[in-house]
């Protein structure tokens, strides 16, 4: 009975482990620890950054989802968006790096496949696949001292691309959600 309960504990914890090396989203924040928080209550926004090598119109389609993901956060906080007389600015500064990384070849048959391309690289069997690295620095300053008050910078390791860009707004909003879980700062 104990190599079962054994066998029963292993198999319950593989499932919880994420599956295929999966990358979890990397969150570091800061704040200044002399600011009160809770006299801020108004925003605005300030210029952003996108690079992306994606035509316009995607970019728009990110940029939008992107701004539209903070301000639904802010405003579950009950921040109300004000361009005159703000208490802060919000900006970020995001991106994509591709990256593409070479391996032995695999199993035809193993189950985390999907999106690879199976090459022949000089006679060596290769496993080919290609990912983006997505970063985002979200700066939230104080309107008149333009000082910074909060940043939070997030990375997140995109493994199929084309399909975080079928579903772009639910995943900016998951990202984005767990890149604000600190804003307001608690002190």
């Amino acid at each position: 009975m104990p190599g079962r309960q054994q066998a029963v504990f292993l198999l319950c914890f593989a499932v919880l482990l994420p599956s295929g090396g999966a990358v979890t989203q990397d969150v570091k924040s800061t704040f200044n620890r002399s600011v009160d928080f809770t006299k801020y209550k108004k925003y605005t926004w300030g210029s952003n950054y996108l690079l992306t090598q994606q035509p316009k119109e995607v970019q728009e389609r990110i940029n939008v989802a992107i701004v539209d993901s903070i301000n639904w956060n802010l405003r579950s906080r009950g921040f109300v968006e004000a361009d005159e007389n703000p208490d802060f600015r919000v900006t970020y500064e995001a991106g994509g790096q591709p990256k593409a990384d070479v391996g032995a070849q695999r199993s035809l048959y193993a189950p985390d496949t999907v999106g690879y391309y199976w090459g022949d690289l000089s006679g060596i069997s290769s496993d080919v696949w290609i990912s983006s690295l997505a970063k985002l620095k979200i700066t939230v300053t104080d309107a008149a001292t333009k000082s910074n008050l909060w940043e939070a910078t997030a990375s997140d390791r995109i493994r199929d691309p084309m399909k975080f860009k079928s579903k772009l707004q639910q995943n900016v909003d998951r990202f984005i959600q767990k890149t604000m879980k600190s804003f307001p700062p608690k002190k």
